[in-house]
């Protein structure tokens, strides 16, 4: 990957130019959009208070609330469905929850409720001027078998509908009625029959249980999930490549692991890159990782004739995570994560991972 040792990729060229050719170091490659069926197993309410300074232990006047839906899944097709992409979200709802059905039925097309029993949960998050984002996640409720059962079967029908692309699972998985979480393997395990890929987004341990599964084809851990599977701290992006090498030796087919400010790890089956933004001004870190995963997925570059070299799926590969964390840098500058738009993408730096650069360097 020497030619890639330190690249300056426009991020946001590929969401601006949809179906048009792009050079990439002398070969021609074609975009193709993707469509996308995302399941958010625990939608949540969002209700973020803004602050000018919030002081931990004492009375804070926020000077602006804002109340909107939720939840991983949701904010990935959000954020697609911007992008060009076909998407959909299936989410769980009860039809007796008034305030957030309300919120459900304001997104129109983009979701498909399947009725449940437990209300949406709430995420309460608190803002301050000076860039600092606290979040109070109510837990995932109890999702009784026949109810996860019929999740389950909306969304593969979503996915034979759309001949979809993808499966993104995002979120909190709510627990099962063996105080477990919800079992995913039938679900897994029924969408690659119909030919989606599957990406999880969820957290920690139950990543660490779905890892070694062989039904997963991409993950998106941050530092804190990636700890949990490693066993041990990461302080270096060289631990963080080394503790994701680990998750792929255990089936997973490509890992983007999020390091916060200091960019994403790309790993797949053409190698190891390191995507890096620019500082950017922080309004509210929520949803970050979702607009990133977007980025990811949004488009897939192929080569329009004949078997792909591997120069050719390197480069692309690239493209994708520049995009990644082109858009995830966009999302930590808007107060929301119903982001509105993607304008103003910055240039993001590819290079191969410095094994020795300390997370969180300033």
């Amino acid at each position: 990957m020497s030619s890639l040792t330190h690249r300056t990729i426009r991020a946001g060229s590929a969401y601006r130019s949809h179906g048009a050719g792009q050079s990439v170091q002398g070969q021609k490659v074609r975009q193709r959009l993707q469509t996308v069926v995302t399941l958010t197993p625990s939608p949540v309410v969002d209700r973020v208070y803004f602050f000018e300074d919030l002081v931990p232990g004492a009375v804070n006047r926020a000077f602006a609330v804002e109340e909107y839906l939720g939840g991983n899944g949701i904010n990935v097709a959000r954020t697609l469905t911007l992008a060009g992409n076909t998407t959909s979200a299936v989410i769980p709802v009860c039809h007796l929850d008034n305030s957030g059905l309300a919120l459900v039925q304001g997104e129109g097309d983009l979701v498909r409720i399947v009725s449940v029993s437990a209300p949406i949960r709430v995420n309460t998050v608190l803002v301050s001027s000076g860039g600092s984002t606290t979040n109070a996640n109510q837990k995932p409720g109890h999702l009784p078998e026949p109810e996860w059962r019929s999740v389950c079967e909306a969304t593969l029908d979503q996915l034979r509908a759309m001949d979809a692309d993808w499966l993104v699972v995002a979120g909190s998985l709510p627990q099962a009625s063996d105080g477990h979480t919800v079992d995913l393997r039938w679900l897994l395990h029924q969408a690659r029959e119909l030919g989606a890929k599957v990406c999880l987004d969820i957290n920690g341990p139950d990543l660490c249980r779905w890892a070694n599964s062989n039904l997963v084809d991409l993950v998106k851990p941050n530092v804190p999930e990636l700890e949990q599977f490693a066993g041990h701290p990461l302080r270096t992006v060289g631990d963080v490549v080394n503790a994701a090498r680990s998750l792929a030796d255990a089936g997973i087919g490509t890992v983007l692991a999020s390091m916060g400010g200091d960019g994403l790890i790309g790993l797949g089956p053409d190698g190891v890159l390191w995507a890096r933004p620019p500082k950017t001004p922080v309004v509210n870190t929520t949803g970050a990782g979702d607009a990133a995963l977007a980025g990811f997925l949004s488009e897939t570059c192929l080569d329009p004739g004949g078997p792909t070299g591997a120069h050719n799926r390197r480069t692309s590969f690239a493209e994708a995570l520049a995009r990644s964390a082109g858009w995830g840098a966009v999302a930590v500058g808007r107060s929301t994560t119903a982001l509105g738009g993607l304008t103003e993408v910055p240039d993001v730096i590819v290079q191969e991972p410095d094994p020795v650069y300390r997370l969180g360097n300033a």
